[in-house]
């Protein structure tokens, strides 16, 4: 059973483990952890907003609290563009749609998916459009302040028929983004917008670009067509914190290997795998360590 798409960085799951595998891919009626994210950013914001314009919280306290909310919704929107949130293809693209509103109304689901797929396709390879995230290291906050701009430039310069339907699809969108934050402003509610979603949603882009699109990927100087194990790396340590804090993307190469899997099943993955992939190449950040190391195969 071999789980990518090049031979020569194929790797592959023992007949045994197979069964086990395939049951850990199959996709719930609704996963338990988008749903728990769904919820937590629904509420969050909801409450947060609700309170700040009856006047009972400041703005400033809002746009702290609606960035700490925003930032679970990244799970919802990650795994329904893998098609994992629900077994309903309707209901796991709505619900990504949905999350995609509390913090990027502007950006069509699909035009997401559609990048994030190439960085599946080409990790680390000249056709990634998360290479356009790495750079000095003063530039990179505002590099993952904009990553949205950035999908939609790589879409115009390298994009496919799929994409620039994508990338329309966004122009609409963004289109009545703009219409609605134009009315709200003229009704007199520029600095709840400016505080309660713009703010927060910059800073929900900052953070899950740094823990989602960077850290994992902070050696990008191998790409997966060449070794698909020491493309993306495992962070391994503090599990009881890093799992719901990183949404167990600290096991990101669980999910570079197996992208249709929910997020909440990484850790049982690795659990199961963990002997396969201690013979092969891996880079390995240990606890909070920012830069991995290199473990060579045996």
């Amino acid at each position: 059973m071999t789980m990518t798409s090049s031979p020569a960085a194929a790797f592959t799951v023992p007949p045994d483990k197979q069964a086990r595998l395939r049951a850990l891919l199959r996709i719930p009626t609704i996963s338990a952890s988008v749903a728990l994210c769904l919820a937590l950013v629904v509420l969050g914001v909801g409450v947060t907003d609700l309170l700040a314009l009856r006047g009972q919280i400041g703005l400033l306290t809002g746009a702290a609290l609606n960035s700490f909310f925003m930032y679970w919704a990244f799970t919802v929107v990650h795994d329904a563009i893998h098609r994992a949130a629900a077994s309903n293809q309707s209901l796991n693209d709505w619900m990504g749609r949905f999350a995609l509103l509390f913090f990027a109304p502007h950006v069509g689901l699909g035009l997401f998916r559609w990048a994030h797929i190439q960085h599946h396709r080409f990790t680390n390879g000249s056709n990634d459009p998360d290479n356009w995230l790495h750079g000095p290291w003063w530039s990179m906050p505002f590099r993952f302040l904009l990553i949205d701009v950035g999908y939609m430039i790589f879409v115009l310069r390298h994009g496919d028929a799929s994409g620039r339907r994508a990338l329309r699809v966004t122009v609409r969108t963004a289109a009545l983004t703009a219409c609605a934050v134009a009315v709200l402003t003229y009704l007199g509610y520029g600095w709840e917008v400016l505080l309660l979603w713009f703010v927060p949603s910059r800073i929900t882009l900052v953070t899950t670009g740094f823990v989602f699109f960077w850290l994992p990927h902070v050696k990008n100087d191998v790409p997966a067509a060449h070794d698909v194990t020491l493309a993306t790396s495992i962070r391994l340590g503090h599990e009881w914190l890093l799992h719901p804090l990183f949404q167990f993307h600290n096991y990101h190469l669980i999910h570079h290997l197996f992208p249709s899997m929910p997020s909440h099943r990484h850790p049982q993955t690795w659990r199961l795998l963990e002997p396969e992939l201690r013979k092969r190449n891996l880079q390995v950040q240990h606890g909070f360590a920012i830069r991995p190391t290199v473990h060579a195969a045996n």
